[in-house]
């Protein structure tokens, strides 16, 4: 770790980088544990965690469309037009047209899904606490303030660049 020119340190150069060392990789890794972990809690509901990341979007966001919910969580159109399609299926959400604009279709939570939603979060706390086991809330509230920190310096990149 060395300190660059502009007075910050330099956690990774090219010379030592290694993917095992990344926190991208740590996060990605955690957060595929996570999603197996919860696919399993959430069996008896007959929905996965993808698909229950995009009921919680569509619950608890304001006007969800398949953009904002594909970028939300950072996965391509077509694979949320296959999710969006098969929750429609399962009768968990319907598409709303904008009375704005024709182009833009809006997701909402269907009467069943409404339902469904409401047996999610006990299984998904249960999920997070076992994940946080050993932390304090000091520490709890520590990691939160990093992320939104590291969240915060990327969202600067996009509007330096």
């Amino acid at each position: 770790m060395k300190k660059s020119n502009n007075h910050r340190f330099e956690f990774y150069t090219p010379e030592s980088y290694t993917p095992q060392g990344s926190l991208v990789y740590l996060m990605i890794r955690n957060k595929s544990i996570y999603q197996r972990l919860a696919d399993m809690k959430l069996a008896d509901l007959n929905i996965t965690a993808s698909q229950m990341s995009m009921l919680m979007m569509i619950a608890h966001g304001e006007k969800a469309t398949i953009s904002s919910i594909s970028q939300l969580l950072g996965i391509n159109a077509a694979a949320t037009v296959r999710v969006v399609q098969k929750l429609e299926l399962m009768q968990l959400i319907q598409k709303l047209p904008s009375s704005r604009d024709g182009r833009v279709t809006y997701l909402s939570l269907s009467a069943k899904g409404k339902r469904l939603i409401k047996d999610i979060p006990d299984r998904l706390c249960d999920l997070l606490n076992d994940s946080l086991k050993g932390f304090t809330l000091e520490e709890f509230d520590q990691l939160k303030s990093y992320l939104l920190r590291i969240e915060a310096n990327n969202l600067q990149q996009f509007k330096d660049s």
